[in-house]
């Protein structure tokens, strides 16, 4: 039996479904937050710089970045949900209710995990400024709180 991809070669990157891209950003950004919290090299975890070396400019999730950001373009609202499910599972703790995973893990501050996502999102997708997405990334969870 043979793997059938003919089904997805038309499929543009706007296009993938918003539960696929959470769900794959969601166990990137825990692998990696993980392998921060028990990497030694970075004994202050709260210092600004240990964010910045032992997490933030880990690269991660080029596809589904660019999926993210196709989004963007085409569809804001799931944008906008995607960042906020995002934001709520892992700097508000909310997470931990969904999966046992999370449940003693520190939350990661909402401005740290949006420099990651920017961050590793400038390599992936260059129609922004790492800046820019900075920008967006913070504004959508209140978007997407009016929105509901």
């Amino acid at each position: 039996m043979t793997f059938n991809d003919e089904l997805a070669t038309d499929l543009r990157l706007s296009e993938a479904p918003a539960g696929v891209i959470v769900n794959a950003l969601r166990w990137d950004l825990l692998n990696d937050w993980v392998r921060y919290l028990n990497d030694d090299r970075h004994p202050d975890k709260t210092a600004e710089m240990a964010y910045v070396w032992g997490f933030i400019n880990r690269d991660f999730g080029g596809d589904t970045l660019r999926c993210l950001w196709g989004k963007h373009e085409t569809n804001y609202p799931m944008f906008a949900e995607t960042v906020w499910l995002l934001h709520r599972e892992f700097s508000e703790g909310a997470g931990a209710d969904a999966h046992p995973l999370f449940a003693d893990l520190p939350p990661i501050p909402a401005d740290i995990l949006f420099r990651k996502i920017a961050n590793a999102s400038a390599l992936a997708f260059r129609k922004l400024t790492e800046g820019q997405m900075l920008e967006i990334l913070r504004k959508a969870p209140q978007d997407y709180a009016s929105m509901r």
